[in-house]
């Protein structure tokens, strides 16, 4: 298309964007303008005489006299002798870097003929491509490589693909620091765009439009990788106690595969331990896969999540990633608090006696204000009855309220129930009984805002029903980790089929927007909820409408342990996300060698405010034994928040202390994991980012090729304008359109004039 255009025009569409229209011609306008008006009004004359009938009047209006005056309008554009005015560079008084892309993504394949890096050889080899010659004869070149920063190539013989990330930002960084002093015509980068680690393009890119600096862009790389499947993503918590069941979210994108059967597969240090057969979805649409894992004994464990290479794939490099989970042996606190000794009471304490890792704390009211306490760590613990202040409710971490009515607290203890939860970050359960949810008259309380469930529904007296009901799944609560008996999801609902029926519950059927319904059951009146969860504030809470499923352990032969496990697994999901006064984050619990780490820590006091005026030392323990201290700067934006970023030399497991001391008191202290590996992060989302690299092109006035197109770019570069730029004028009179449409006008109105007659 290019080529018609200049055939025609005489110059590359290129010029007519750089130059502006002039005319050299030394006649005036004026004098161009009387003689246009009287070649146009005598045509009119000559054409429209009262002598022709009324239709040769018609044709000629419309045909005739319009030739004639594109005639002249052509003729006068010759005369006026048009020209493209364009400003060029003096040869070699201007320099132009090349900036080559050597990281690893350079290394594909594409169409599995030739790798990127190798044809952008092939562009800069003299003895196959006149690139670079026409390049050499206009300006002084610059070679340069990039990856996650630019430095000087002194020979293309040392070229190699080898950059573990890209940083286009800090690349343009240091060529506009290195020749911001030198006559610099243009920046031209040879590169595929897979740009992973830049943070915020715009700035310098900004500062190359104010210097008048261009970008161009020679495009490696086809747009997608014809077939590829990549896993994107993996990620768990961070850490769980030890015996627990924990789910991995994996993100998954296909190109080629829509529609086909893969497995996902699980393994720790090579052992396959959980696998999953996943249905991939259509051409480049991300999706999402959940797959348990249950971590076995203590300590950091490291999986790698992948899909088996499938068959004509180009990249394999990207179908795995790595997560770590931190199986910490710790005790958090649950206080359980009962209105009434019963069978639920009894057996739920027994069901969490062996776990070991679940300090369960009960108040058994027995009457009155007197209770009995089970668990408690000292002879003053909960001698008192339920917290009165919330540094005695925060040290908890979950809270469980059994069959006692709202009337029990007083109105500061129900908002510090409803503020333990979504401030502190606890976890909260109401189990079901005759005095819980509507029969304990919560609807107006504090605790029914935070409950998963629509209280209400029934008045008091009437929601607590004596019929048998069976605990039946519903699709989440066949994924989810509160009921999961056993990994295999066939014979988790199996093991849920056989379980007897329950007899008392609360009847309540709604549940609140966002929240997630894992059993339900049915009876003569309708269908109505067993169990349910949701997010509330920075906490969790769950309502379990059932006041016997101890019926699953006493009618149940003595070997099932499915009570026992329902309830470890619902209490460690219950304060499975409660955070410590010192907690810490990282934004990534695997990262590459030489790639920095952001690390969060979030403090606070025995009430959970905030504190902002802590002193937070992290120690950083490297494979080797080395220790570095990395002092945390308090976040102002963030009220307790502190961070840091810390950037890992060696491979292995890094373990992070922290501690935070306030006026020479502790006010806590916590550790964490992280994986330092060879993540691969250039085979992801491998394909040329075509959008970035013409966004690039257009912000800075450069031009955007691919590697077919790059040979015209040292012509287009000389045609700059700068303050020491040539004026040039490029005639334009001449244009072979010019002279064919002249010619074509005349043979239109000789053939009118022809038809007509006249000729």
């Amino acid at each position: 298309m290019e080529s018609v255009f200049q055939f025609l025009f005489k110059y590359r569409l290129f010029l007519f964007q750089k130059g502006h229209l002039t005319f050299e011609s030394s006649l005036s306008p004026w004098s161009m303008l009387l003689l246009g008006l009287g070649v146009v009004s005598y045509s009119t004359f000559l054409y429209f005489s009262p002598s022709v009938s009324k239709a040769q009047r018609t044709l000629r209006r419309g045909i005739l006299v319009t030739a004639r005056v594109l005639i002249f309008l052509l003729i006068l554009f010759a005369l006026l002798r048009p020209a493209l005015h364009v400003s060029t560079l003096l040869p070699r008084q201007h320099m132009a870097v090349l900036l080559i892309d050597n990281s690893k993504s350079m290394s594909i394949p594409d169409a599995g003929v030739q790798t990127r890096i190798d044809a952008v050889k092939h562009l800069l080899d003299t003895s196959q491509s006149s690139f670079l010659p026409d390049l050499e004869k206009r300006f002084r070149i610059q070679l340069c490589t990039f990856s996650r920063g630019a430095k000087k190539l002194d020979s293309l013989e040392g070229l190699q693909a080898e950059g573990t990330g890209t940083s286009l930002e800090a690349a343009l960084e240091d060529i506009l620091r290195e020749f911001e002093s030198f006559p610099l015509a243009g920046l031209i980068i040879l590169t595929d765009g897979a740009d992973n680690l830049s943070k915020n393009l715009q700035p310098v890119l900004g500062r190359y439009q104010a210097h008048n600096i261009p970008i161009h862009v020679v495009a490696v790389g086809e747009p997608e990788i014809k077939k590829d499947i990549e896993v994107m993503q993996a990620s768990a918590p961070q850490k769980i106690l030890p015996g627990s069941i924990t789910t991995a979210t994996v993100s998954l994108k296909n190109h080629g595969y829509s529609g086909e059967n893969v497995v996902l597969e699980v393994r720790e240090e090579g052992k396959l331990v959980h696998s999953k057969a996943v249905t991939l979805a259509r051409n480049n649409e991300a999706q999402t896969v959940e797959i348990n894992i249950a971590p076995k004994g203590k300590g950091l464990k490291s999986y790698t999540v992948s899909v088996p290479p499938q068959a004509n794939e180009t990249l394999i490099l990207n179908n795995s990633q790595n997560l770590v989970i931190n199986v910490e042996d710790t005790k958090p606190k649950i206080l359980y608090l009962e209105g009434t000794p019963r069978w639920e009471f009894k057996f739920i304490r027994e069901a969490l006696q062996p776990d070991k890792n679940i300090q369960l704390m009960s108040l058994l009211r027995t009457s009155g204000n007197k209770f009995y306490r089970q668990g408690v760590e000292s002879e003053g613990n909960l001698a008192a009855g339920f917290p009165v202040s919330k540094e005695e409710l925060f040290q908890y971490k979950g809270l469980i309220l059994g069959s006692v009515e709202a009337s029990f607290f007083s109105s500061e203890q129900l908002k510090m129930v409803s503020d333990f939860v979504s401030e502190r970050g606890g976890g909260f359960l109401m189990l079901g009984g005759k005095h819980s949810f509507d029969e304990g008259k919560y609807a107006n309380t504090p605790i029914a805002d935070l409950l998963p469930v629509v209280l209400g529904q029934r008045e008091s007296g009437k929601s607590f029903v004596t019929e048998p009901v069976r605990f039946r799944l519903t699709p989440y609560g066949r994924t989810h980790l509160v009921t999961r008996l056993s990994l295999d999801e066939n014979e988790n609902e199996k093991r849920w089929n056989s379980l007897p029926l329950l007899g008392e519950f609360n009847w309540i059927s709604a549940a609140k927007p966002g929240a997630i319904v894992l059993a339900s059951g049915y009876e003569t009146k309708g269908n109505v909820i067993l169990l349910a969860a949701h997010r509330y504030g920075r906490g969790r809470a769950m309502a379990f409408t059932a006041a016997n499923s101890w019926l699953w352990q006493m009618e149940m032969p003595h070997t099932d342990d499915s009570h026992e496990i329902f309830w470890r697994q619902t209490l460690r999901w219950l304060v499975g996300s409660a955070p410590d006064p010192v907690e810490l984050e990282f934004d990534r619990g695997v990262v590459g060698a030489d790639e920095p780490l952001h690390l969060s820590v979030e403090v606070n006091d025995d009430s959970f405010h905030k504190v902002n005026d802590a002193e937070v030392m992290t120690a950083i323990t490297s494979p080797n034994g080395k220790t570095t201290d990395l002092p945390l700067r308090w976040i102002v934006k963030k009220d307790g928040g502190y961070s840091g970023e810390f950037k890992p030399a060696d491979q292995g497991t890094y373990r992070v202390h922290v501690r935070a001391v306030r006026q020479d008191k502790e006010v806590g202290k916590t550790e964490g994991f992280f994986l330092v590996t060879d993540n691969h992060l250039e085979f992801y989302n491998a394909g040329q980012n075509k959008d970035l690299l013409r966004r690039i092109t257009s912000e800075t006035g450069g031009r955007y090729t691919t590697l077919a197109g790059a040979g015209n770019l040292p012509e287009e570069m000389t045609y700059t304008n700068r303050p020491n730029s040539l004026p040039q004028l490029l005639p334009l009179w001449d244009m072979p359109v010019v002279f064919m449409s002249l010619c074509l006008l005349l043979l239109l109105e000789w053939a009118g004039r022809r038809k007509q007659g006249l000729a």
